[in-house]
Formats: C-alpha cells, sequence, structure tokens
C-alpha cells in the first residue's frame, strides 16, 4: 500500500519540480550535463545523435521564430535605409537644393543607424536580462511595424526630417533587439548546437542585409517604387511580428539589474562589467576586429567599383554580394568544421584568411585595366563579369568574406556560451558597445590614412595586415587552454 504521508513510499523516487528555464535536452537530445561518467557513457553511446543537424533546426520551434525574426529584421533595415539614401541621392538632393551637401547628409545617415548600437544596447541589455526576452521580443517587434507605418507615411510625404528621424528610431529598435537574438539562442539551443545556430543567424543575416539593400535601392526609384517599398517594409514588419509570437518563453534567470537610463554611464558601466569576466570579454575585444577591419574594406567597395574597376553600381552590387555570400558559406562552414565544439580553432585561420583574400584582391586589382581608355563609359555587371581580369579580384573578395565568417561565428559562440547565464543580454550589449566603437576608430584609421596618401587599395591592405595580431594572440590564447565551459547556473 501506498504511503499516506507526505512523503514518498520507501523505495520510490521524489518526483522534479518542475523547472520554468528552458532546457534545450526538452527539445532535443541530452544537453551534456552529469556526471563525468555518464558523459563518457554518453559519448560512446550516443555519439552519432549528438552530431548536429545544421539545417534540421530550421524545422524547431525552439529556433525558427528567431531565425525569421532576424532575417526579417535585418531586411527591413536595410531595405528602409537604403531607399532613403537612394532617394536621398537621386531624387531629393536635386529637388530640394541639397546636392551641396550630399556626402555629409549620407554620412549623417550613416551614423543615425549606427550610434543607438552603443548608446542604447547597453540599457536594452539590462531591461532584458530583467524581463522574459520572448516578451520583450514581441513588443520590439511590434515596434517595428509602427516605424514602419510612420516611414511610408514619411516617404509619400518625402519629408527628409522626418526620415532621418525614422532612421535614428529604427536603429534605436534594432539596438533593443540585439541583446535578445544572440542572449537567447543558448537558452533555446544545446551547447552543442550552437555553433550550427550561429551560423544560420550569420548566414541569414549577411545575405538579408544584400538582399535588403538590393531591394531598397531597385525598388524606390522605379514608377511606383515609393509605394512599392512602403509596402514592403509594412508587409515585412508584419510578418516579423508574427514570427515574434510563436517564440518559446524565456524567463529572466537570477537577480534582476537596476536599469541605467543615463545611457552614456551604463555604456562605460557595460564596458566595465564585461571585462569582469575574461574569456567572454576576449571573446568581443576579438570580435571587434571583424568589425574594425570589416567596415574598412566595405566603404571603399563604391569608390573602388568606380575609379579602378571603371564600373558602375552594379559592379558596386556585385562586390557587396559576393562578400555577403562568402560569409554565409564561411559561417556554415564552421558547423561542419567544428562539428559543435565551442572553440577558436577556425578563428586564426579565418585572420590569416582575411588577410590573403585582401592580398589576393590587391595583387588583382595591380593588373586590372590595362586596356581600359580613362574616358571610356562605366561598365555594368555584366561588361565586369566578361572580363578574365575580373575573376581574380572577384576571387580574392570570396576568400576574405568566407574566411571573415570562420572568424566571427566561433568568438560570437564563445562570448555565449561562457558568460554568466542570468546576464548575457549584458555582454552582448557590451559586445555591440565594442563593435561600434571599431568602426569609428576604423573610419578615423582610413580617414587619416587616405590623407596621408595612401591609396584606398593599399589602405585595406594595412587593415589586412592587423589580421596577422589577431590571429597570433588568438592562436596563443587558444593554445593555453582556455575554459570554454559554461558558468555555474
Amino acid at each position: 500500500m501506498p504511503a499516506r504521508s507526505g512523503r514518498p513510499a520507501p523505495g520510490r523516487c521524489t518526483p522534479r519540480r518542475r523547472r520554468t528555464r528552458i532546457d534545450p535536452a526538452r527539445h532535443a537530445p541530452h544537453s551534456g550535463r552529469g556526471t563525468a561518467r555518464t558523459r563518457r557513457r554518453r559519448r560512446m553511446t550516443d555519439a552519432p545523435e549528438q552530431e548536429p543537424s545544421q539545417f534540421a533546426l530550421l524545422r524547431l520551434r525552439r529556433f525558427w521564430p528567431l531565425f525569421w525574426v532576424q532575417f526579417l529584421g535585418a531586411f527591413n533595415d536595410q531595405c528602409f535605409k537604403t531607399a532613403f539614401v537612394a532617394l536621398l541621392t537621386w531624387r531629393l538632393a536635386r529637388e530640394r537644393g541639397l546636392e551641396g551637401e550630399l556626402d555629409l547628409l549620407v554620412q549623417v545617415s550613416a551614423a543615425l543607424f549606427i550610434l543607438p548600437f552603443a548608446l542604447i544596447s547597453p540599457t536594452a541589455g539590462l531591461i532584458s536580462d530583467r524581463v522574459d526576452k520572448a516578451v520583450m521580443m514581441r513588443w520590439v517587434k511590434f515596434a517595428e511595424v509602427v516605424l514602419m507605418g510612420l516611414a511610408a507615411l514619411a516617404f509619400h510625404a518625402q519629408n527628409v526630417t522626418l526620415l532621418f528621424v525614422l532612421l535614428f528610431a529604427m536603429g534605436a529598435q534594432s539596438a533593443f533587439f540585439a541583446p535578445i537574438k544572440y542572449a537567447v539562442l543558448p537558452r533555446y539551443l544545446a551547447r552543442r548546437e550552437l555553433v550550427a545556430g550561429n551560423g544560420l543567424v550569420q548566414a541569414a543575416t549577411f545575405l538579408a542585409i544584400i538582399l535588403g539593400q538590393i531591394a531598397g535601392a531597385k525598388l524606390v526609384l522605379t514608377a511606383d517604387g515609393v509605394t512599392v517599398a512602403s509596402l514592403a517594409v509594412i508587409g515585412i514588419a508584419l510578418v516579423g511580428w508574427l514570427a515574434s509570437l510563436r517564440a518559446l518563453p524565456v524567463p529572466p534567470l537570477g537577480p534582476a539589474p537596476k536599469v541605467d537610463w543615463l545611457l552614456p554611464r551604463a555604456m562605460v558601466r557595460s564596458l566595465r562589467d564585461g571585462a569582469r569576466a575574461p574569456e567572454p570579454f576576449f571573446a568581443i575585444l576579438l570580435s571587434g576586429w571583424f568589425w574594425f577591419t570589416g567596415a574598412a574594406v566595405l566603404s571603399f567597395i563604391p569608390p573602388l567599383a568606380k575609379e579602378n574597376l571603371h564600373g558602375t553600381e552594379d559592379v558596386a552590387l556585385l562586390l557587396l554580394v559576393t562578400f555577403s555570400v562568402g560569409v554565409a558559406l564561411g559561417a556554415l562552414a564552421c558547423n561542419r568544421i567544428l562539428r559543435g565544439e565551442v572553440s577558436y580553432r577556425t578563428a586564426p585561420f579565418g585572420a590569416l584568411g582575411i588577410l590573403a583574400g585582401i592580398a589576393l584582391f590587391r595583387a588583382g586589382l595591380a593588373g586590372y585595366g590595362a586596356d581600359i581608355a580613362p574616358d571610356a563609359p562605366l561598365m555594368d555587371g555584366a561588361a565586369f563579369l566578361a572580363r578574365g581580369d575580373a575573376w581574380p579580384l572577384l576571387t580574392g573578395f570570396t576568400l576574405m568574406s568566407a574566411a571573415a565568417g570562420l572568424y566571427v561565428v566561433p568568438l560570437s559562440v564563445i562570448y555565449q556560451a561562457t558568460s554568466p547565464e542570468g546576464e548575457r543580454g549584458r555582454f552582448v550589449a557590451c559586445s555591440n558597445v565594442v563593435d561600434s566603437i571599431s568602426m569609428v576608430g576604423s573610419a578615423l584609421l582610413a580617414i587619416g590614412l587616405v590623407a596621408a596618401g595612401l591609396a584606398r587599395e593599399d589602405v585595406m591592405v594595412i587593415f589586412g595586415l592587423t589580421g596577422l595580431v589577431a590571429a597570433a594572440v588568438i592562436l596563443r590564447h587558444h593554445r593555453a587552454g582556455p575554459d570554454l565551459s559554461s558558468p555555474e547556473r
């Protein structure tokens, strides 16, 4: 007869309490926790089942809502931003007499979108660690729907001031989403799935960026382009919001942090607090090098396409497509190489590959276009691809960008896996601050080198050479055997 008291009968196990946090082990094979003997037995008996299936994640409820929210959000950001810059460059500047200020206005538009990632992300990270991140995601995506509705009105009114305000607001909305998207990955995925999940998210992000840029530039200047672009950004925002409704709950862990609404102070505290955890902060700093170098290379694409390659904007777009596809391929290849291992192993080779790609591009540039007359019309994309001396350039660009994917994915995985679980939103915000500072520093250094008389292609090589330092630092750290285990819960 069972015991009637509140205790279980002898020989019976006490039922476990129901847990409120998302445990990937409930939706996937075991999460690797348990005793050392248990882990060894699992490796021997379950090894084939443990290897992550990268694209299978796209069918899982715990991953696909976040994937599509991120993809659609990145697409919309770039579609709106590029449509505004194209409208300003090719129509509004001429109509409003702003042609003499166009270069300044384009730079202001870029700064307005990036600035919130440094200023607002730290406070957003604090908020995300206080609340359910899935609920916060839904509110942030709903804000995108509202902002895109206002953008449609501003596009039709062709109100430059309102469009600038909305560009800053979209940057702020993206800055609020940034601490969510990477902080929830370790909660939705088992540790062995982090490389696969991050590879998919990084690949989707870069593909969404280039697709959004193409759509924004091509749609807005057509006959009914303003209407089509407006409907597109609203529709995509709605789909992203609907996808966010399917995201699984991610309740906060640990004590709730106090939100600092003084944005500059929150930014400084974010860096200071991040530095207290050496391993994730090391990975964050090295991720900043990717943006330091990548921002410089990408900023030179338009003038390189026109003045060095003698091409139209289609050639510049072709280089951007090559870069995005290359990063996506490298990001997806990480899981194939690392097989789910949280490791720095591919990062040094990624840094060296970036340098090798830039060097190959520079060498191809030296032998390019000897038969092109200075007064010849600019080539479109098809004419450029028909040239035999164009392919070494594209090969170098592809190598550089694929290596970038091999570099950045493991670093993202490491700072996610090793940061304290209840503070992960703050560490993602810290990464955003470091990346923003890196891009600003990159722009200042590039301006200084060009002002000193260096050719833009030589400036690219100088940035690539800094990869030797990054590779050496990572390799030394990797050989020292860093502790990449997850922090205690």
